[in-house]
């Protein structure tokens, strides 16, 4: 046998194979693009309900998605760092401020949260190819108050 005749032998064998994996590579990162794309779908239609089970759901879920490559890209880096800033600030924003804070701290409380929410959001837009300003982010939310 020739080399040429090894080489079609190679190619008939490893084809498939690596059309499989090919294919494989896809649907991982399909999927992944998947997960982080309804962390930020439910982190944005949830804005004006945070305490709603899924979206603590997926607030939990941002560490695990966005880290899952061995060296995350920077706007990854961003996404994870915003989500630590935020989740710094609800777990221990008011511990210093004892049993009953005045309504003047929780007040300047909720805006660094909803800062630090508008900068999660910001993050991950930019990390899923979106464009919105902080604007659009902060003030963009609807939620119904009052009857027709």
């Amino acid at each position: 046998m020739t080399a040429s005749d090894w080489a079609i032998v190679c190619a008939t064998l490893l084809g498939p194979v690596l059309a499989v994996q090919a294919q494989k590579w896809v649907e991982r990162a399909t999927e992944s693009r998947r997960r982080r794309r309804w962390i930020f779908d439910t982190v944005m239609a949830n804005r004006a309900t945070r305490l709603a089970e899924e979206n603590v759901k997926a607030l939990n879920l941002i560490d695990l998605e966005f880290r899952r490559r061995r060296i995350p890209s920077s706007r990854d880096r961003a996404v994870i760092e915003a989500w630590h800033e935020l989740f710094g600030e609800l777990t221990q924003g008011l511990a210093g401020a004892g049993n009953n804070p005045d309504p003047a701290t929780i007040n300047r409380w909720n805006d660094r949260c909803n800062d630090l929410y508008v900068r999660l959001e910001a993050a991950m837009a930019r990390a899923l190819g979106f464009r919105f300003t902080d604007e659009q982010l902060r003030r963009g939310i609807y939620y119904p108050r009052g009857a027709w």
